[in-house]
């Protein structure tokens, strides 16, 4: 599924992106990112990102092994193998990203430097296209059941008329003999 071609990173992403240095414990983390309702905080040095610390990392390095929050680093527990884009990419292009490497943000890097951030949610935002292809593809019925084959009439209920008798599956629907002649018209 491709998302618009000609939408750039740089119109989408958020900014001023929120940051933290290494040095910051998770408890301060954690706070940071409940004040600002974010679920990652970019860690940076110099305004070069170095790492990110998200909720799961949280949750599986500190959480999941019951350490105290005031009592851990960030620099510990962030991820430090920091996967960028650039804002002259495409969203299409940072999509593909986050699904090579199963991340739902990508912090937006030019020349070094931490320019903004672009997440899932930015990219979904920016193309309802992927809504009305996920609804389409919601709406394919898979291939009918015995019962629902276009050759043969079943007892029902007329989806159009309401009679109740002898009802045939036709595009998607249970119909009549004489509701089935109208619509074949």
């Amino acid at each position: 599924m491709e998302i618009d071609y000609n939408i750039q990173v740089s119109e989408v992403m958020s900014f001023p992106v929120i940051t933290a240095t290494k040095d910051k414990t998770v408890y301060d983390i954690a706070n940071i990112m409940a004040e600002n309702d974010i679920g990652a905080v970019v860690i940076v040095e110099n305004n070069n990102p170095i790492g990110i610390i998200t909720e799961r990392d949280i949750l599986k390095r500190v959480v999941a092994k019951n350490l105290r929050p005031k009592d851990v680093l960030v620099e510990e527990v962030m991820s430090k193998k920091l996967v960028t884009v650039s804002p002259e990419a495409s969203i299409n292009d940072a999509a593909k990203l986050m699904a090579k490497h199963k991340i739902k943000r990508l912090p937006v890097v030019k020349e070094g430097k931490l320019v903004g951030i672009i997440t899932e949610s930015d990219i979904i935002k920016v193309s309802p296209e992927i809504i009305n292809l996920l609804a389409e593809y919601a709406s394919i019925k898979e291939k009918p059941t015995l019962y629902e084959t276009e050759e043969e009439y079943i007892e029902g209920i007329c989806e159009s008329c309401g009679a109740q008798g002898r009802v045939k599956y036709y595009q998607g629907k249970y119909l009549c003999e004489d509701c089935l002649e109208e619509y074949k018209k």
